[in-house]
């Protein structure tokens, strides 16, 4: 490996070992982005709201598109997303509550809060979500909790 492919890879080994931003208190690495690469499925409701923050702190639309429900997906997210992720940075998450979401459940709930920099100013969004398996793995369902 060359100076320059050491370079460009040092942003990346800092970013797997940094705190997850989903706020979990692990490395990246251990957290969500083995669900971001498709190397493992979230076994709750809460891990996936956890991975889908990540996701949108680190603007991957493609997680967030594959990770919503196919009954409520919009035809134009994965557009929107592209509009969207650039215009905000993420600064935390917050899990306020959850119920059922668990391995063995269905559906499940979580309730969040989570801040963000757009346009200069500090948003905070505050959310129910319902998340429901497809095909046996969790998708976002809705924010009508």
């Amino acid at each position: 490996m060359d100076h320059q492919d050491q370079q460009e890879d040092r942003p990346l080994r800092i970013r797997l070992r940094s705190d997850c931003p989903c706020g979990s208190q692990q490395a990246y690495n251990d957290c969500c982005r083995p669900y971001h690469i498709g190397k493992a499925q979230p076994k709750t409701a809460e891990q996936l709201m956890r991975a889908r923050y990540s996701a949108f702190f680190f603007r991957l639309p493609d997680f967030l598109v594959s990770t919503t429900h196919p009954d409520t997906r919009e035809k134009n997210l994965r557009a929107e997303l592209e509009s969207f992720l650039p215009t905000a940075m993420w600064r935390s998450l917050n899990i306020l509550s959850s119920s059922k979401g668990g391995p063995k459940d269905n559906k499940g709930k979580v309730e969040f809060v989570a801040q963000c920099h757009e346009d200069g100013q500090l948003r905070e969004l505050y959310e129910h979500s319902r998340f429901r398996r497809h095909k046996g793995q969790w998708k976002y369902l809705d924010a009508k909790g």
